[in-house]
């Protein structure tokens, strides 16, 4: 079943993310309905135990210029989540490089350029980056959530909106 969600964007735009809740594989594209370049993060799944995978995706739409290098701050709880890596987006896929790094605990810097591979043209609408984590949680109640937020963006994302972004996590027992 595809389910069609639609959340407010502080006051801009509305975004509409395709199948996020039924989804049986993490989302690859969302669609957008915005006029102004913004910003958005999905996890999939919503919420697992200790020991799974979780996966968020950084989306964008409606970029005015074109992205050859970006930069973005990402938060979560470290009691919950272990960073385990970063992959390209769809977007991202020809790049030179696209990564991230745990900066402190709870902290990573995620960022990308395209070296000799292709712009991303305006008004795109795909991702940028997945971003991968092990659900830890030990010790941790059932229950418990994290908020993994984007923010702090640079480079060719200044000028994106929300200024912070964020998925709801929740462990569950």
């Amino acid at each position: 079943m595809n389910v069609r969600r639609a959340v407010p964007v502080l006051g801009l735009a509305t975004v509409l993310a395709a199948g996020i809740p039924a989804c049986k594989k993490t989302p690859t594209n969302a669609a957008f309905e915005v006029d102004e370049p913004t910003i958005l993060f999905v996890g999939d799944p919503a919420a697992a135990p200790a020991g799974s995978l979780l996966r968020v995706s950084l989306f964008i739409a409606a970029n005015q210029e074109e992205i050859r290098v970006f930069g973005l701050d990402v938060t979560f709880d470290s009691r919950i989540l272990e960073f385990q890596d970063v992959e390209p987006g769809s977007l991202t896929g020809g790049w030179a490089a696209v990564d991230g790094n745990e900066v402190e605990a709870g902290s990573l810097r995620v960022g990308g350029f395209l070296g000799g591979g292709d712009a991303i043209p305006r008004a795109s609408e795909g991702s940028l980056a997945e971003i991968n984590f092990k659900v830890t949680g030990t010790g941790l109640a059932g229950g418990q959530q994290s908020q993994v937020c984007a923010k702090g963006y640079t480079d060719d994302l200044a000028s994106f909106k929300p200024e912070t972004v964020c998925f709801t996590f929740t462990l569950k027992n």
